[in-house]
């Protein structure tokens, strides 16, 4: 079977863009977290998010136009860059896949509702149906077969919160069943928008008002948690089969062993209450990887300071790592970055783990186990 190796990544995040400036601020524990500059939210009671705060510049007019209408596009582009020039990849060849993941297409509202459609309603409907007033949701896809050539197999994925794993394990199957040599894979995406915003408010499942002064105010893991904070950004990766990439002279990062995924289905936005799902994706990703549970030694969880996931999610580690999970360190990067669809790539040739931000013992702890890694980063 075929191994399947890291060459190449790239990351735009709250805490900073690029790989270096990423890691330096995940290692330290920095806080992405902050008042909603997007747009005017004083209006809403979600009112912190985790913002890219960069200003991103692009070469091509026609990509600079496509960021400026739909930020996550930019996000796509930036973070896709970095990973195949890290990869050392100038285009694509046919035998190369693309595997990348967001949310939702982004809706134009207020370009056509200005207009009534009781005073002309042929004008009205003619712009509804003529007007961009959507940009689709494989634009980035688009956008970077635009700069790096077609490829092969190219697939844009829209399934949630999983999607920017999703698009990597689907990848990695592709590059080992000898499907392509080389994919490059990952999710992006932005929801902080009056759309996205007030939708997640109206779930109940983002923290409301203002942090308490000393807290952080995504808290995975904490028993003072009061919901997830919405964010935005992206995380590329490229995959290739390990001999190639060694023949070639490439560095390694990291390894990708196995990969599981399954649909949950207990509600829209609720957990099965007994961990089922999450516990039969993990125990799927290591037989995917033929390894035993007590193989792994850090565990780079959901976390995403809800009242129902944190628990459910604790229980399923305890399942699924019943002789270890007292021992192996859990992190949880919202606490820092926020929640979106990227997919985050912890740095194989660094060996710490990063801190869950200003996450309290408090009372959880004893209640849920674990060996949670809280405000300061450790050595692996």
């Amino acid at each position: 079977m075929r191994r399947v190796v890291i060459t190449g990544f790239g990351i735009v995040s709250p805490i900073g863009t690029g790989v270096e400036a990423f890691f330096d601020a995940l290692g330290q524990g920095c806080n992405g977290i902050a008042p909603i500059s997007h747009f005017d939210a004083s209006g809403l009671e979600v009112r912190y998010a985790g913002e890219v705060k960069e200003a991103l510049s692009f070469a091509h007019e026609h990509e600079q136009a496509l960021a400026e209408r739909d930020p996550k596009v930019g996000f796509a582009l930036t973070a896709a860059a970095e990973a195949l020039s890290m990869a050392g990849v100038k285009a694509f060849s046919p035998d190369d896949c693309i595997h990348i993941g967001t949310s939702l297409e982004t809706f134009f509202f207020k370009e056509f509702s200005v207009e009534s459609p009781s005073e002309c309603p042929e004008a009205f409907f003619r712009h509804l149906v003529t007007h961009p007033w959507r940009l689709p949701l494989d634009a980035a896809l688009r956008a970077i077969q635009t700069r790096y050539g077609r490829g092969g197999q190219a697939v844009t994925n829209c399934s949630a919160c999983a999607v920017g794993l999703q698009t990597i394990g689907q990848a990695f199957h592709a590059v080992r069943g000898g499907r392509c040599s080389l994919a490059l894979a990952g999710g992006f995406d932005s929801m902080i928008n009056p759309l996205g915003v007030g939708g997640f408010q109206l779930l109940g499942a983002p923290a409301l008002g203002n942090p308490v002064p000393g807290k952080a105010f995504c808290r995975p893991f904490d028993a003072s948690r009061s919901g997830l904070v919405l964010g935005e950004g992206a995380g590329f990766v490229v995959l290739e089969e390990r001999e190639k990439a060694l023949s070639l002279g490439k560095t390694l990062y990291a390894e990708v062993c196995g990969y599981g995924a399954t649909l949950d289905a207990h509600g829209l936005s609720a957990p099965d209450p007994d961990g089922d799902g999450a516990a039969r994706a993990m125990l799927a990703a290591l037989c995917d990887a033929k390894l035993l549970p007590q193989a792994v030694d850090h565990i780079n969880a959901h976390g995403t300071g809800t009242q129902l996931n944190d628990p459910v999610e604790a229980a399923a580690i305890r399942r699924v790592f019943a002789d270890t999970w007292q021992k192996v360190p859990v992190t949880a990067v919202k606490s820092m970055l926020a929640f979106d669809r990227r997919c985050w790539i912890h740095r194989g040739h660094h060996l710490h783990l990063h801190p869950t931000a200003r996450n309290h013992p408090s009372e959880y702890r004893p209640r849920h186990g674990g060996g949670w890694v809280r405000t300061d980063a450790r050595q692996a």
